[in-house]
């Protein structure tokens, strides 16, 4: 509807300055009639590409039908710098010397008036609709009508100094109607250019600006991807085609990568709606060497609770002759800490019944496979323990961290934080406490590169 509005007003226009054009003999308004002229065949050629380019993809056109709008705004700047040939030439041999009458100025005027306020509203209309369908070709359209308001504003102005000139009898202000006819060239061939610029991006499957960068940092933050090893995009009339593929841990379950897909998508289509993605993984190996029968044990006693679907992550520590243990898995119902709490203690007796080296595990809830060989130093390192229990206590919900153990490997610092927190905190909240806990003291401590957080309800024994 807002393209066939944009038509039926382009042959308005364009018969109303070619009729005033003729009769005054303004070149600044038949230079306007040309352009409305070509505004016409731009808004026909837009009616038909807006048409034609939603149709569905099919077997012959794979990729839907939506470079039928950059071609038809490739068509469309050819026009224009077709029209500003011969107005520019025109105005160049009025310069110097063709005698041409102009008469009527008052009329042009009224005529340029009339033309600013249609185009106005032409633009508003299209803009509104080119954002709600993000159509380039729509956009085009808004960008000819748009360049119509200034071009004509400047015809308008020699107008009037020609005006000027017959009255007051100043010979030299004939030439402002030339000039302004140079002046609507010049604003015609600069967005001519800019417009073609962007349609031949497109065309040649140029990425925008920016976007691939956006997609990138988002996606590098999505809880699960290792590696992003690679990203296209591919502009196609108001969609975008993208491929990504990420690099996702060995050892997780297709459950869990299928997850973390689904994860990358809605937060592609978050940030691009219009988008059409295609998501490939691979395997990384993660720091350390993976002890499958460790993780096979653990998944194995996991499965037998009917409330718990997978595995994120397990962290195991070799710290001298023994082995502690951090679980993440995933829970189907949300729980309170009382519930959640009473279903870790259960879940870590049974480990450490069946792996006999365990000094202790700890479960709670995320991602990846990993064994470490790492060295205690929470002794010789008590301004870390304090720093981290300052730092903990002060977040919201009262909490009290009273036991904290920290392990290093190479030159990064593993902390092993037990908290006290009301009871009455579900599994999601806690999730997001964490989350904000380890954000902070990852922020303020140097080195530290994980932070194992388990929660209890206040006063229970341990």
């Amino acid at each position: 509807m807002a393209a066939l509005s944009s038509v039926i007003a382009a042959v308005f226009l364009t018969v109303m300055k070619l009729a005033v054009g003729l009769v005054t003999g303004s070149l600044g308004i038949l230079s306007e009639a040309a352009h409305s002229a070509l505004d016409l065949i731009a808004a026909v050629i837009t009616l038909f590409a807006v048409r034609f380019s939603d149709k569905p993809a099919d077997l012959k056109h794979q990729y839907g039908h939506g470079k039928i709008e950059s071609f038809s705004a490739l068509i469309e700047t050819l026009l224009l710098f077709i029209t500003c040939g011969w107005i520019i030439f025109e105005a160049i041999e009025r310069i110097l010397g063709k005698e041409v009458v102009i008469i009527g100025s008052q009329w042009g005027i009224a005529t340029m008036i009339i033309s600013i306020i249609i185009d106005t509203s032409r633009v508003k209309v299209l803009r509104r609709a080119a954002k709600e369908h993000g159509s380039q070709a729509l956009e085009a359209d808004a960008l000819h009508f748009s360049s119509d308001v200034w071009s004509s504003s400047v015809v308008i102005l020699g107008l009037i100094f020609v005006w000027i000139g017959n009255y007051f009898k100043i010979p030299i202000l004939h030439y402002a109607d030339p000039v302004a006819a140079l002046g609507v060239s010049a604003v015609v061939i600069r967005i001519s250019i800019k417009l073609g610029r962007e349609t031949v991006d497109v065309l040649l499957d140029t990425a925008p600006h920016g976007m691939r960068e956006t997609v990138q940092k988002e996606v590098a933050a999505i809880n699960g991807v290792l590696e992003v090893a690679d990203i296209r995009v591919r502009p196609s009339g108001p969609a975008y085609f993208i491929d990504i593929n990420v690099g996702v841990d060995r050892n997780e379950s297709h459950e869990a990568v299928h997850s973390v897909v689904r994860e990358i998508r809605n937060k592609v289509h978050e940030i691009i709606p219009r988008s059409d993605i295609i998501i490939g993984t691979f395997p990384v190996d993660i720091i350390g060497i993976s002890e499958s029968g460790v993780y096979q044990t653990i998944k194995r006693i996991v499965d037998r609770f009917p409330n718990c679907t997978n595995i994120h992550n397990v962290h195991i520590y070799d710290v001298g002759d023994r082995k502690m243990i951090a679980a993440h898995i995933e829970l189907k119902e949300n729980i309170a800490l009382k519930e959640s709490h009473d279903l870790s203690h259960r879940i870590s007796n049974m480990i450490r019944d069946e792996l006999n080296d365990i000094d202790s595990a700890i479960i709670y809830f995320q991602c990846a496979d990993q064994t470490i060989m790492a060295e205690d130093i929470t002794e010789s390192r008590q301004d870390v323990v304090a720093d981290i229990r300052n730092l903990v206590n002060k977040q919201a919900g009262n909490i009290n961290c009273h036991d904290i153990k920290l392990y290093r490997q190479d030159d990064k610092i593993s902390s092993f934080l037990h908290c006290e927190i009301s009871d009455d905190y579900t599994v999601e909240e806690l999730d997001s406490i964490s989350a904000n806990i380890t954000q902070e003291l990852k922020n303020n401590i140097r080195n530290l590169a994980d932070v194992h957080i388990h929660f209890e309800p206040k006063g229970v024994e341990e």
